[in-house]
């Protein structure tokens, strides 16, 4: 089952994040990308009317755009082609081609690039945060769920059936509660299983939760201020 993930790579050296934070409006839309060669892509992006002329004042600030085509005017906007150079890998980590993910929507603004992306699977999610990893590019997940295609799908985030099942009759007996109203024991009788097996079901059922939602564990140690 496809999931949809938003991300937000938090990186103001990402290419357009520069000319969002100079405009108005302070964001730019991402409709299409092409890749070329030689780290060279094609870009479809708009912009409110607003903002065209701070943007177009600004474009030869920034030489990661080596060219410039105005497209026209619609009911949402100016719409722009930009063929840019990309130095962080940030576009190869959207190549749908490679990681079998699809980005639906994206926005750069001045704190980085923000998109939606449809994966075929948790393993072509995870491919993407590993390449946003080796390149050096802050991922942050703000939502993932299940294909919004199929609302009546449940969303297992990698979960074995048996993990969900424990996990999703904790929860609802109050195992999470503070304090707790449903021990590891009364959780094991409904199962059918023995408490060290309804323990280690739930162990295992969070760390697949932790490391789905919260991505690699280095993001983890890092200070919160």
């Amino acid at each position: 089952m496809a999931i949809v993930a938003e991300i937000l790579l938090a990186d103001r050296t990402l290419p357009l994040v520069g000319l969002a934070n100079s405009i108005p409006i302070g964001e730019i839309s991402i409709s299409n990308l092409i890749p070329l060669t030689d780290g060279y892509h094609l870009i479809t992006v708009s912009i409110d009317n607003g903002s065209r002329d701070s943007f177009d004042q600004e474009l030869d600030a920034h030489p990661e755009i080596v060219d410039t085509a105005e497209i026209g005017q619609t009911t949402d906007g100016w719409f722009y082609q930009l063929t840019i150079r990309d130095d962080s890998g940030l576009v190869a980590s959207h190549d749908h081609e490679t990681f079998e993910g699809v980005l639906l929507e994206a926005t750069v603004t001045g704190e980085g690039l923000r998109g939606r992306k449809v994966f075929s699977n948790y393993d072509a999610f995870n491919t993407l945060r590993d390449r946003c990893d080796v390149h050096d590019i802050p991922f942050e997940l703000l939502t993932i769920a299940a294909d919004p295609e199929n609302p009546g799908e449940r969303d297992q985030f990698g979960l074995t059936d048996k993990q969900y099942r424990a996990l999703a009759l904790a929860f609802s007996r109050g195992y999470y509660d503070s304090p707790r109203n449903f021990s590891t024991q009364e959780l094991a009788d409904e199962l059918g299983i023995t408490a060290a097996s309804a323990s280690d079901l739930l162990r295992r059922g969070e760390n697949q939760l932790i490391n789905q939602t919260l991505g690699p564990k280095r993001y983890l140690n890092t200070p919160i201020h």
